[in-house]
């Protein structure tokens, strides 16, 4: 019997989306990094569609966790960690969607899968990368992105490749930082509120403002340096210590001090600076991406590795995390034609549109279900 099947003209044609989404960023004192690309996407999850139910599993001892404006659910530590009590959180709230954040057990991976859920997982260097693609993660993830540009990782291996061809799976997805561009003129009201002019000013930013070095916190080390760089240069400088910084903020008059910024803002004010002098973790991707020249330092274990691959390529300034080596490096960024040579070499590098990425791989995997459900009951 010949049954009729409508054609397809558009994605909205078959389109269901996820009602509800689960978020498992990693949550320590010291970081904030995955929480707040978490945030990010949630944002424009709920900006795509703005029905959806968003929740978070963070670690109840996180200076952030009474700020987050969406459903909170407490771990006494890391989720990672705390297998029962994320796999209990996702039996009750039955998500159609878990997007782990550099973290999760296989065990929470397969929890999610069997109440019904799409996962989707983001790694952000090599060792994590291959953690996603063991088996026991690989056959209960739907999708992989790497928040890493292709210059900075390696291909993934023979054998890597061969597990995804044999299982069906698709290959993780290099998409580099991801984070939200606001419009001209929203940077123009952002300059004006803290007095700012386009390209005459530095930020200082060291992280999420709970790394130590040498046991001395990074966010001060980095305020140190901005001092000393606006008396010899005279520029204005803004530092940002970070969500997790645990003292007071100083008060100078020569420098504009904020705790913390929320990321709009925070690449909004990058866009519009001279330079940035930052550590060598999710900014300096985020500044090459926008073509921002840019001083690292490394603060973190993880970040002399990717610090180093920028550096091979000519895309950073490379310093130590101390004020005197920031400030020097700093200064260099004061001439025009070092800034254009670096700014050069980022121009070569394809442009970056992580979040669009994400959220589109995430409609077309609800697409391709529903397209799927019509096939079937078509038959």
């Amino acid at each position: 019997m010949f049954v009729f099947i409508p054609p397809i003209h558009s994605m909205s044609d078959v389109f269901m989306k996820p009602n509800c989404v689960l978020f498992i960023p990693v949550s320590s004192p010291s970081g904030i990094g995955e929480y707040m690309r978490s945030m990010i996407i949630a944002k424009a999850l709920q900006l795509r569609w703005p029905n959806i139910n968003i929740h978070f599993i963070l670690n109840e001892q996180v200076a952030y966790f009474n700020d987050c404006p969406y459903i909170v659910h407490a771990c006494q530590g890391s989720p990672t960690k705390d297998v029962t009590r994320v796999n209990t959180i996702i039996t009750n709230i039955k998500p159609d969607l878990v997007l782990f954040d550099a973290s999760g057990r296989a065990k929470q991976f397969k929890q999610a899968q069997a109440v019904g859920a799409k996962v989707a997982f983001i790694s952000q260097h090599d060792k994590k990368r291959s953690r996603g693609l063991k088996l026991n993660r690989l056959f209960n993830t739907d999708i992989h992105w790497v928040a890493q540009p292709d210059f900075c990782i390696k291909p993934i291996s023979y054998w890597q490749r061969t597990k995804l061809s044999l299982f069906n799976k698709p290959a993780p997805k290099n998409i580099g930082p991801v984070f939200e561009v606001s419009s001209v003129d929203y940077q123009n009201q952002l300059l004006a509120r803290y007095g700012f002019v386009k390209e005459q000013y530095f930020i200082f930013n060291a992280g999420s403002g709970g790394h130590l070095v040498a046991g001395e916190l990074a966010a001060d080390i980095y305020y140190q340096a901005a001092l000393a760089f606006s008396r010899q240069s005279e520029i204005k400088c803004l530092v940002i210590f970070g969500d997790n910084y645990p003292k007071e903020l100083p008060e100078d008059d020569d420098i504009i001090c904020l705790k913390s910024i929320n990321n709009k803002d925070f690449i909004s004010l990058i866009v519009n600076a001279q330079a940035c002098v930052i550590s060598a973790g999710d900014t300096l991707l985020q500044c090459i991406a926008l073509h921002k020249a840019c001083v690292a330092a490394p603060i973190s274990p993880d970040q002399p590795a990717r610090l180093k691959l920028c550096q091979h390529k000519q895309l950073v300034l490379v310093a130590e995390a101390t004020p005197a080596s920031l400030v020097q490096q700093a200064q260099r960024l004061i001439e025009k034609k070092q800034r254009q040579t670096l700014l050069g070499n980022m121009a070569q590098l394809a442009p970056v549109k992580a979040l669009d990425i994400i959220v589109d791989d995430i409609a077309a995997l609800f697409t391709l279900d529903n397209a799927s459900d019509v096939q079937h009951s078509s038959n």
